[in-house]
């Protein structure tokens, strides 16, 4: 079986009141957020185990279309911390054969799990310096979201999935790109 995602549960009780408006319909909601912070910021934070709570092994319901942009985005983080450049093939090849698992249905090894869940804690982590309190709607939250993920990343386009209308957007400084 594969490693699953796991979050921490201070985070998922941060994400409570989107939770219990239904606005989140899973826990893997809450945990995507803290994802694409962590990789925003670059922030990755080894938690306990007794102070997470397992997910799933996979990518689920919409997370599951878009498993291989997330894995992507994941992919290429990781490639600039170690300073692996694209020019490098036996360089990349050696970083992405051990952070990925093409038979696993995420899509990663061991190994990459336990590096996208850190980039998840330490996302939560940045969750908490982005914004005074918990979020309590979600029209708010994903503004204030976008505008701390545009304003750190600068001119670099990012990619980052509505959770609540489906839709992958490209945002580079004054265009906005959808596609469904």
């Amino acid at each position: 079986m594969a490693q699953p995602f796991r979050i921490q549960r201070s985070a998922r009780d941060w994400f409570a009141e989107l939770r219990a408006a239904r606005t989140f319909r899973t826990d893997f909601d809450a945990f995507y957020f803290c994802f694409m912070a962590g990789i925003t910021e670059r922030r990755k934070n080894t938690v306990a185990f007794d102070e997470t709570a397992e997910l799933v092994d996979y990518f689920p319901d919409k997370y599951g279309m878009r498993s291989k942009l997330l894995v992507g985005l994941f992919l290429t983080r990781e490639l600039q911390e170690l300073g692996v450049t694209m020019a490098e093939k036996n360089d990349v090849h050696e970083a992405i054969a051990k952070l990925v698992n093409p038979a696993a249905q995420h899509h990663l090894s061991d190994a990459g799990v336990r590096e996208f869940n850190r980039y998840a804690n330490g996302g939560y982590d940045v969750l908490l310096d982005w914004f005074d309190d918990k979020p309590r709607y979600l029209d708010l939250f994903l503004l204030s979201f976008k505008e701390r993920v545009h304003s750190t990343l600068g001119a670099v386009i990012l990619f980052y999935f509505s959770v609540t209308t489906n839709i992958i957007c490209l945002d580079r400084v004054g265009k906005h790109v959808h596609a469904v």
